[in-house]
């Protein structure tokens, strides 16, 4: 490995100087003391040092264009740098334009060539960065560029050139069709979403306008007047129906509120419920009449423990 050289040519100064003298924004001391740490030889300090004037001299040429290169994401920016020619370090912006508008046709070409969708390829092209280079492919002034409103038509003409630039067509005038009658379609997709969006907003207000309007344990039992014990049983049985359950944890034990309908509450009358309760009471005199186990043999005679007498 070739050890860093000590010459003045490769201090502070000159990277310094190496930027200014070609218009270009220095980097600082923090930034040229991390290249030469990161670096392991004067070969590729000087490697970095060309990468850095390449990448500032495409910045200085897309913010000519009226691109403010903050707009891209690093992966973006280095996409355009890479495929261009290192003699940009050399050249003034204007010419280095000329340099960057063939990689931009490219990659636009790449992304929007293979989208024949209206809908698709008008999302593609209303998006940072495809709509930029398309813009920027159509020579709108620099101050235009950053703005988002009426550039269907120079959009158009840049994917039209584009395509030319690739030996296909696509006419402005059918390009800004496709525009048209896909913001139609979106038009007509996003009223239908807000429909269905209000319709499931009113279900759920009705939902829970409907909960609240059902009755508790406590106001069926005070409603039909009934004991605990027959509430418990005709719940079990289904005679008084259940019409929403809800479950919730509370000190880690799972507690169930039943939820009954008012109107099927309200038509179970006074007299069903009376036969109700002779029913109730004849099963529990069934049940008393019928001998349990251990109950089926004959008492035994308080006195039958006694031993019996000599004879």
């Amino acid at each position: 490995m070739t050890r860093r050289r000590s010459s003045p040519g490769f201090r502070h100064g000159w990277i310094v100087d190496s930027f200014r003298k070609r218009g270009l924004p220095a980097p600082d001391l923090a930034q040229i003391e991390e290249w030469i740490t990161r670096t392991h030889s004067d070969g590729a300090l000087l490697e970095k040092v060309f990468s850095e004037l390449k990448t500032r001299s495409v910045e200085l040429a897309l913010s000519s264009l009226g691109l403010d290169p903050g707009r891209l994401s690093r992966d973006q920016l280095m996409a355009i740098v890479g495929p261009v020619s290192g003699v940009v370090v050399d050249l003034p912006a204007g010419q280095t334009v000329d340099l960057i508008k063939p990689v931009l046709s490219d990659l636009l070409f790449e992304e929007i060539s293979r989208e024949t969708d209206p809908v698709v390829r008008l999302t593609l092209l209303t998006k940072d960065p495809w709509r930029l280079y398309a813009l920027l492919l159509s020579d709108l002034p620099p101050e235009k560029i950053l703005s988002s409103f009426g550039q269907d038509r120079q959009i158009a003409l840049g994917i039209e050139r584009m395509m030319e630039a690739h030996g296909m067509s696509l006419p402005r005038k059918e390009l800004l069709k496709d525009f048209k009658e896909a913001r139609a379609f979106l038009r007509e997709e996003k009223a239908r979403i807000r429909q269905e969006v209000l319709k499931e907003r009113q279900k759920e207000q009705h939902f829970h306008a409907w909960v609240r309007s059902l009755w508790s344990d406590r106001e069926v039992r005070r409603e039909l007047g009934l004991r605990p014990s027959e509430f418990e049983e005709w719940v079990a049985g289904g005679q008084i129906p259940v019409v929403l359950r809800i479950e919730s944890i509370r000190n880690g034990r799972i507690r169930e509120r039943r939820l009954f309908d008012p109107d099927t509450v309200m038509k179970i009358s006074s007299a069903t419920i009376e036969r109700w309760r002779r029913g109730r009471k004849a099963k529990v005199r069934e049940i008393r009449r019928t001998p349990s186990r251990g109950r089926s043999g004959t008492r035994k005679d308080p006195g039958g423990d006694s031993s019996p007498g000599p004879d």
